[in-house]
């Protein structure tokens, strides 16, 4: 009970006032008001532009098969008596999927069909039988508001909800849980201000938005959050509202150099965190097919002249090394933002490597965001290519998106050579201590000691490298070799291979091995790229 007490403690301590404050506002709220109070914006028209940079930008991913049976997320599912838009049979997130309203986007479905689900979906709305967030509010709103532009609806019904949901966004901003949330929520009100022709709702709108990009985006232009997949989606948000700012404003009376200088500066982050081919290190809760690429976010932003440059990782805490035709993604940093962890991973000296077109030593990645056993080993030390001391986390990671106390951490980066010391939060005198330095063109180590204040202590302590499906590792005494990559341990060290699952998508799997090596005082290996 004292434990549950400490892990409660220690995970409110870093929230913010604000969001105690609103968490307690919502939830008796809701209880009072339904969709049919918000009627601030009934008798507004919804204006049409061209928005070429959401066509560039828009999924390719095929969500709505046929009548009633929709995939997301890997799962696929039918209705038999009509779409209950509430189902959460597969999870949260599935359901989520299936109130953004991305399909609305998909243009290999006959517009009227599209038309038609809206409908069901609204006049579902106005009875009061769905159930509203503002999170999938705001992304269904954007969809629906970039479907009206080439497809205007006419229908008072979609209309009404529409307008009805905008209202509702602007009274129910996800305060509570700030970060990404927020952010979506503040695109969305800049959107519908300026289809709305609303200027006060624009003017409010937009001086929110400069004081949370202000905040969430750090000085190298990585989002806070640090997940590549969320900086990708919030990226191509922002592009959208430089896009239909210039073509729907009629004064332009709003300074967009803040926007402009944001967008530029998270696609340098994105283009330097991004190997060669486009692909990410996908640390952090990140999973391919849920955001723009790094080459559709580069077309977009070249359609509206926003350029970037080369940058230096800073407070995002990545770092990168650079060899001959192979790059490293090193995790340099812990938890943040301390008040919104929900997508952090307990993997402090994690590491990605990529090499001639594909990532040989990659993360774990994330297969499920539902509270589960799966869960809690994907965000798990264990899980990443780091040390793990006492066979406990860095940091208490626990429900889907919580953690407790924080694992204490140092780093000094260099060009070459990157130091990275973590103090586990169960024993703050314990420390790993990684160094992974560049020695060849096609030649870096690792050199990974652990050590305790206590020297009475004897620590137990393993390393993990997950190797992808490319790689086909075999050992011959000390060294571990295959066509691409050569290990070689320079001193005699316990390790065994493992059946190695990984995530590039949710709920998809690929079959690679897992290295698992005692860390007794210092293991040093060299890795050679062939």
């Amino acid at each position: 009970m004292f434990k549950g007490f400490l892990r409660f403690f220690h995970t409110l301590r870093f929230i913010k006032l604000i969001q105690f404050q609103y968490q307690l506002f919502y939830r008796l709220k809701k209880y009072f008001i339904s969709i049919n109070h918000y009627k601030k914006y009934s008798k507004h028209t919804i204006k049409t532009f061209n928005v070429n940079s959401a066509a560039i930008l828009g999924s390719t991913t095929k969500e709505f098969l046929s009548e009633n049976t929709f995939e997301f997320i890997g799962l696929k599912h039918t209705f038999i008596d009509g779409v209950d838009w509430n189902f959460k049979g597969h999870g949260k997130l599935w359901n989520y999927n299936l109130q953004y309203f991305t399909y609305l986007l998909d243009e290999t479905i006959p517009s009227e069909e599209r038309l038609q689900l809206l409908k069901k979906f609204s006049t579902d709305l106005l009875s009061s039988k769905v159930q509203l967030e503002p999170y999938p509010v705001s992304i269904r709103i954007v969809n629906c508001l970039l479907f009206h532009s080439r497809y205007p609806i006419s229908d008072a019904i979609i209309l009404e909800a529409i307008l009805k949901q905008v209202d509702y966004l602007e009274h129910n901003l996800e305060y509570h849980i700030l970060g990404n949330h927020l952010l979506e929520n503040l695109f969305c009100l800049f959107l519908a201000s300026i289809y709305l022709d609303d200027f006060q709702l624009q003017k409010k709108s937009h001086q929110l938005l400069i004081a949370q990009l202000s905040e969430q985006i750090l000085d190298d232009g990585s989002h806070y959050e640090c997940s590549v997949m969320y900086h990708s989606i919030l990226l191509s948000k922002l592009l959208i509202c430089i896009d239909v700012y210039r073509n729907g404003s009629k004064s332009h009376s709003l300074d967009l150099g803040a926007f402009e200088n944001t967008a530029s500066k998270m696609l340098s982050w994105i283009k330097t965190y991004s190997f060669p081919d486009g692909s990410w290190a996908l640390m952090n809760d990140a999973a391919e097919g849920i955001a723009p690429t790094t080459e559709k976010l580069v077309t977009a932003a070249e359609y509206l002249k926003i350029t970037s440059q080369p940058i230096l990782f800073s407070h995002s805490g990545f770092a990168k090394i650079y060899g001959e035709n192979w790059e490293i993604v090193i995790k340099t940093g812990g938890v943040q933002p301390s008040y919104q962890p929900g997508h952090t991973h307990a993997d402090i000296g994690n590491f990605c490597l990529w090499y001639k077109g594909k990532q040989i030593i990659v993360d774990r990645g994330i297969s499920t965001y539902n509270s589960n056993h799966l869960r809690s080993e994907e965000r798990s030390t264990h899980s990443h290519n780091t040390v793990t001391i006492g066979g406990l986390n860095q940091s208490d990671v626990w429900s889907s998106f919580r953690i407790g106390d924080r694992a204490k951490f140092k780093n000094n980066i260099g060009e070459n050579c990157i130091e990275v010391s973590v103090s586990p939060y169960h024993d703050k005198n314990s420390i790993h201590k990684r160094i992974i330095t560049k020695v060849g063109k096609f030649k870096f180590t690792i050199r990974d000691s652990v050590s305790n204040t206590n020297s009475l202590i004897d620590l137990f302590a393993t390393g993990s490298l997950q190797l992808s499906k490319h790689s086909s590792i075999r050992s011959f005494g000390y060294i571990l070799e295959d066509k691409n990559i050569r290990i070689t341990f320079t001193e005699p060290t316990q390790f065994t291979f493992e059946s190695g699952i990984y995530s590039t998508h949710f709920n998809e799997y690929e079959q690679g091995t897992q290295l698992i090596y005692q860390v007794k005082d210092t293991v040093e290996m060299t890795i050679e790229l062939l």
